[in-house]
């Protein structure tokens, strides 16, 4: 066999470390117990502790089949995305649903609620016919609460809740952590980082903050940006856990103005380019570091139960809206 025909197939099929798995680029390390890429797999390895396979972690599909189809090969789970849309575009939708599938998976979630009270929060789910109770008895979901404590009476708040608001709020009460002063980043970020060492959330489940709009009004511009780079850095980085944050670019060009301090932005918009008569919702992912993304938009919608979904790239729009007279009335592509 010539060298130049070992060297393509080593190419097509490389040798993989038996410690942190990913490909050997050289000449293997090896030991009775396997080959390896260095001296420190190998050395680690003879500790008893190799590592998981990194697929396994470090992406995760997120469920949301807009979103997915434009990340083929997974979104990084160390990554921190800020969703950025117009008003109507179901962006707190978005939000709520990745929550969700982390959910489904049979994974932790942590939602960090600056906008609204937690029943509110929760109901968000509800509303969208996904039960959360039982992942509230099996401790698999907290709720940050950065709202109750801004009330100026919250005792006639909690007095004033309907039945379902205080059966909500009282069954969920163990996985409400509150948050009382929210204009103070450090307690914030603390009251997070207890919820996911109480929920075991290390290379596992996803943290969602409903609206940096709203954390905004509370922390000055430069706070903000403290709060974000601190979280990316101690939770995505360090425990591989994914954070998305919620915002609108409604009078505005983008939030914030360091994007930088973001792995992924997602843009969310409405278009009434491709119908007459009807503005239709859009997602494309602007960038996402360490990931495949395709440069499109997609166009989607949203229905109870089943969330967002996308349309065919050859979709008549007509085929899922009823666009004649009356209301439309959102059906699924065929």
């Amino acid at each position: 066999m010539s060298e130049q025909l070992r060297t393509d197939r080593a190419r097509e099929h490389p040798l993989e470390c038996d410690h942190c798995h990913y490909p050997i680029p050289g000449d293997p390390e090896e030991s009775d117990d396997g080959r390896y890429c260095s001296t420190a797999c190998r050395e680690a390895a003879d500790d008893d502790s190799t590592m998981p396979d990194p697929d396994a972690y470090k992406r995760f599909v997120s469920g949301i089949e807009p979103l997915d189809s434009l990340v083929p090969n997974g979104l990084p789970a160390d990554s921190f995305l800020l969703l950025s849309g117009d008003e109507g575009t179901r962006r707190a939708e978005l939000g709520t649903e990745l929550a969700w599938r982390a959910l489904e998976r049979g994974e932790p979630a942590v939602v960090v609620s600056v906008a609204n009270p937690p029943t509110a929060t929760l109901e968000r789910f509800y509303g969208n016919g996904w039960n959360v109770l039982p992942a509230l008895e099996t401790d698999r979901l907290r709720i940050i609460d950065c709202f109750t404590h801004r009330l100026d009476d919250r005792d006639d708040f909690l007095d004033e809740r309907s039945d379902w608001a205080t059966f909500v709020g009282e069954a969920a009460e163990d996985a409400i952590v509150e948050v009382r002063d929210p204009s103070d980043r450090r307690e914030l970020a603390n009251s997070i980082h207890r919820a996911l060492d109480d929920l075991e959330m290390t290379e596992t489940g996803l943290v969602t903050i409903d609206s940096l709009d709203e954390l905004e009004s509370l922390l000055q511009d430069q706070l903000v940006h403290d709060f974000i780079k601190d979280i990316r850095a101690t939770v995505c980085k360090a425990r591989f856990v994914p954070i998305v944050a919620g915002a609108t670019t409604a009078g505005q060009d983008g939030y914030p103005e360091e994007e930088y301090v973001f792995d992924g932005i997602v843009d969310l918009r409405l278009t009434d380019r491709l119908a007459p008569d009807a503005r239709l919702k859009q997602l494309a992912v602007r960038k996402l570091i360490g990931a495949q993304i395709l440069p499109q938009w997609v166009t989607y919608e949203y229905e109870p139960a089943r969330g967002l979904f996308a349309f065919g790239p050859n979709t008549d729009p007509r085929q899922v809206y009823d666009l004649g007279n009356g209301p439309s009335q959102p059906t699924r592509p065929r």
